[in-house]
């Protein structure tokens, strides 16, 4: 008779380690459970990382038992050698960080303390910079959604023109802007834009890189989606410069030519974490993939040159911007510019046929 395979025990490869107040808690990314933890238990744990039976972790450590062992497993808090060869092996491996965010997608909901849950009333911002107005928009006319939504692409060749205010205007109008404003005691302000955000919320904003925009100086804006105009945040500078190399780098140094704008989009994270607890940041980065697409439709209706950009350095491109990374930052980044290849026959953009009407109500 064959001798009976002693069970080996290792740490969870999914577990973070995070203070809550002065406590020190442990959390299992694939299951998210946390505990809070003795620092005895960090440095067991800490030792654990090769695969152990019980009886040389007890010649290593005399006070730990097989039902210590038995316990900290149930817990998620080690593993062991039968379930890992059981799991359907992978060409990747987690980070527990990551894990966390995707097991938290469908986790949570609505605050139940009415107080919080209401979304913070939207004010104005940078009402003191200078403001540029954007001209009337083009209007999209006489475009097939199937054709547009047939053609779209990611487009990394620009044509040897600048990108006109016209254009960018259209592409901020169709993309962006504020359609429509409701509000309530019960669920605060509430904001429709082209792209849907999760309760209404509209906690993305856009910042305008302008680098070759005919008629728009160079530098940083705060695209106001609430009147349709640019408010001046940063002149050109070195910063500007390292985000323009990162985004060759990001895609594959495919460029062309530097884009004509680059479109920084950030995520206020008060205006939906007051309302959701727990799913919020994996809301947001929804609401960032509904934002792309609907940049990338609009902008294949206007025979543009979209590219998201999948990269960056979050936390400084916002401070760069005047921004608290903790309370505002980047959460995605597109590019855009004048198409390069032959002209589609999906150039619908109408210069004599402007939204005046649209801009004024």
């Amino acid at each position: 008779m064959s001798a009976v395979k002693a069970t080996r025990y290792r740490r969870s490869r999914y577990l973070v380690l995070y203070w809550s107040r002065e406590q020190a808690v442990l959390l299992n990314a694939d299951t998210l459970r946390g505990y809070a933890v003795h620092p005895n238990l960090i440095a067991f744990l800490s030792e654990l990382t090769d695969w152990s039976s019980a009886e040389q972790v007890a010649s290593a450590n005399g006070s730990v038992e097989i039902e210590d062992l038995l316990e900290l497993h149930e817990l998620g808090l080690l593993e062991t050698e039968d379930e890992i060869a059981d799991r359907r092996s992978t060409n990747f491996e987690w980070d527990p960080i990551e894990l966390a965010v995707q097991r938290r997608t469908s986790r949570g909901g609505y605050r139940t303390d009415s107080a919080s849950a209401v979304s913070p009333v939207m004010v104005p911002r940078f009402a003191d910079r200078p403001a540029t107005a954007l001209p009337p928009p083009g209007t999209l006319c006489n475009v097939s959604l199937a054709d547009v939504l047939e053609q779209r692409r990611s487009v990394r060749s620009y044509a040897k023109r600048s990108m006109s205010l016209e254009e960018l205007s259209a592409l901020l109008y169709h993309s962006a802007r504020v359609v429509r404003c409701a509000g309530g005691a019960r669920f605060g302000t509430r904001v429709l834009r082209p792209f849907p955000t999760a309760g209404a919320c509209s906690e993305l904003e856009t910042y305008v890189l302008s680098v070759d925009i005919s008629g728009l100086q160079a530098g940083a804006f705060y695209y106001d989606a609430f009147r349709h105009r640019l408010l001046r945040i940063r002149e050109w500078d070195d910063h500007m410069e390292r985000i323009l190399r990162s985004v060759h780098t990001a895609a594959g140094n495919k460029l062309n030519r530097d884009p004509a704008v680059v479109l920084l989009i950030t995520a206020i994270f008060e205006r939906l974490m007051r309302k959701y607890r727990d799913l919020s940041l994996s809301l947001i980065y929804k609401d960032v993939g509904s934002f792309f697409q609907t940049l990338y439709l609009v902008a294949t209706a206007l025979n543009l040159a979209p590219c998201a950009i999948g990269s960056g350095d979050e936390a400084e491109n916002s401070r760069w911007l005047g921004l608290d990374p903790l309370c505002e930052s980047q959460v995605g980044c597109f590019v855009c510019g004048p198409r390069g290849h032959k002209t589609s026959e999906l150039r619908q953009f109408n210069t004599r046929e402007r939204g005046r009407d649209k801009l004024q109500s």
